[in-house]
Order: C-alpha cells, then structure tokens, then sequence
C-alpha cells in the first residue's frame, strides 16, 4: 500500500520507453512527463501507460500498486519497425492509462512465469514479450504504418538449421535469440518465420519434441516423473504435469499408467 503523496523516485534519462500495464486498479495517479501533468486520477486495471525515460516522468501515486513494467530500448523499437518494413516511430506515447486488453491478456501470460522464474519457459516469455512489442509499435506509435505479417518463411538451410538446434537442445534454457543468430536474424524476424514455415511458433515446437521425448521415457523406461521432466528440459515435475496435462489431456502419471495397460493415446 502507497502512502497518499507517494513519489517514485527519479528515473535515469535514458533512451528507453517505461510501458506499464496496470494488473489492479490505482487509487490515485499524478503523473508528469517534461514537467507538465498529463494525466491525473485513478488508473483502472488492464490500462497501460507509454513514456520515453528520456523525456523525465515522474509519478505521484496512492494506494495498492500492482503493475508491470516493459523496459524497451529505443533501438530495439526501430529494429523490429525496419523488420515489418515500416517507418520507425519518431516516438511511442501514451500516457493517459486507457485499458487495453491485449496488453492486458500477455500480462495474464506472463506473471506466472515471472513469478517463478524457469529457464525451461525461457523461450515462451521471450516469444511473448516481442508479439507484445509488435502490439505496442502498432498502437502507440505515432506513426500512420501498421505492422505487418512477415510474408516469407526459413530459407531450406535456415529451416534446417533451426530444426537441427531445437532438436539438439530441447533439454536445455534455449532462447529464441540463440537460434536467431545461428540463422542470421533478428529474434522477432526469426519467430515470425519459423511460424510461416513450420505453422508452429519456436516455443510450441519446442514444447511438442519435449512432450515426445518424456512420453518416450514414460514408455521405455521406470525413471522417476521428476527426472523425466529434468531430461526433457522442464525445470521441474510440477512445471512438467502443468505441460503435459495441457498438451495431452491427461497427467503424466495417468498416461504412463495407460500406456503401460496396453491403452491411450501415444
């Protein structure tokens, strides 16, 4: 809980947009961007804020604080502008805290993964911060353009590539730039290709050749479900159930049990 009156501290002047997605409502906001008030009441839930660090804002605020906040350089910006072939935003603005609730629904996302950090969901949160960058570009910019779909997918050898290193790392903390670079593109560029390519996103594709490799293991093996999941990259049993009961539509306890009967599905 802010005390009435509670101010942030000053932010360092950089080149970089604060954007902050209210989880819960904010009793009172006073918020100056350049000196000049800007906005000033309460902040509904599910309303986000755009501001340049380099323009000095500052915020006056009461009550419980429940938010996140998207640190996004401006370089990073203008990379994934060039990248939709649109024109770089000469800024990304607003400060009025309207809801928005695709903004709303990545934060939904997101927390629990934040809340318990995993490098086996790094490449999940990394995929759904940049379609949320995507998002922001396209409404907050004060631009005419609008982002646009990548029309092309992997060449062959950058397919071939991605596949080669998704399979040989499925068990590890890979992340989106990593199979980037070895492609020779940007992460966002990358993500939107691999998807035209394979009709799955990086981080489904690597979920699907976890999922095979412990039902593998379930089936050919008496290894433990905890070491199971540590195999097959996913940090931990309880993060493994989550997984692979939404993906299959049954625990990974049940299905070994199935599976072991002569039944189910493989």
């Amino acid at each position: 809980m802010l005390a009435p009156g509670t101010e942030t501290p000053p932010l360092k002047q950089e080149a970089a947009y604060s954007i902050v997605v209210q989880v819960r409502p904010l009793q009172q906001h006073a918020f100056t961007v350049g000196g000049r008030l800007v906005h000033a009441g309460a902040v509904p839930a599910d309303a986000v804020s755009v501001v340049s660090l380099a323009d000095r804002p500052r915020s006056v605020m009461s009550g419980p604080l429940d938010a996140v906040q998207f640190y996004v350089p401006h370089a990073l910006v203008d990379t994934v502008a060039r990248e939709n072939d649109v024109p770089p935003p000469s800024h990304l603005a607003w400060p009025r805290a309207d809801r928005d609730p695709v903004a709303a629904g990545v934060v939904a996302l997101l927390l629990p993964a934040l809340a318990e950090p995993d490098p086996a969901r790094a490449m999940f949160v990394e995929h759904t911060a940049m379609a949320f960058l995507a998002h922001a570009l396209d409404r907050y910019g004060d631009g005419a353009a609008t982002v646009r779909p990548v029309r092309s997918g992997l060449s062959p050898w950058q397919e071939r590539r991605a596949r080669e290193i998704l399979h040989a790392r499925f068990a590890t903390a890979l992340t989106i730039a990593e199979v980037a670079q070895a492609c020779r593109l940007s992460p966002s560029y990358f993500a939107a290709a691999f998807r035209r390519s394979t009709g799955q996103s990086p981080h489904r594709y690597l979920s699907d050749l976890r999922i095979t490799e412990a039902k593998r293991l379930m089936r050919e093996t008496a290894l433990p479900l905890a070491e199971v999941a540590l195999l097959c990259g996913f940090g931990d049993q309880s993060y493994f159930t989550r997984a692979f009961s939404q993906a299959v539509g049954t625990s990974p306890g049940q299905w070994r049990r199935m599976n072991r009967e002569g039944g189910g599905a493989h």
